[in-house]
């Protein structure tokens, strides 16, 4: 497995992947990836942010989103100050590979890039009415810090601080 930056010509891999676990989230109840990524939006992103891809035998399987910056305006009290951290967001699995510890390897790698960058921290939110997603962040160490709303959809905001 490998995974690699993507410029703002080629994201159209991390597009599909997203377009189709939107289509299954909302399928098992859960509505709110259903439209698809903006492609713009996501060229534009790949510039000013780092858009991941992971292959496996030459296959996308998923991809990660990840910043310095935040990309929402959090409420102060949800997170430590002062605290350098990396911001992830649009982390996705292809559905077929779900449950099958693919996305904690991409969590992991996420975890990774935040130590190159010299954070003692990963943060991001989760969409609040999904718990068994909830729960797999949490397994994995992240702790939920209070609720946020992004735009109309509520959120729980995460975060892990590293060692």
């Amino acid at each position: 497995m490998r995974a690699r930056r993507l410029g703002a010509g080629e994201v159209e891999a991390a597009r599909a992947i997203l377009a189709a676990a939107g289509r299954a989230l909302a399928d098992a109840g859960f509505p709110n990836w259903e439209r698809p990524y903006p492609l713009w939006r996501m060229r534009a992103e790949a510039v000013s942010r780092q858009i991941w891809l992971v292959e496996e035998r030459g296959r996308a399987v998923g991809t990660y989103t990840i910043t310095t910056r935040p990309p929402h305006r959090y409420p102060a009290s949800r997170f430590a100050r002062g605290v350098r951290a990396l911001y992830l967001n649009r982390l996705a699995v292809v559905p077929e590979r779900w449950g099958g510890g693919l996305g904690s390897s991409l969590m992991r790698m996420v975890e990774a890039h935040a130590r190159d960058a010299g954070a003692r921290a990963v943060r991001f939110d989760a969409f609040r009415d999904n718990a068994p997603l909830r729960g797999f962040y949490r397994r994995l160490g992240y702790v939920e810090r209070g609720p946020f709303r992004v735009g109309t959809i509520p959120v729980v905001c995460f975060e892990k601080e590293l060692e």
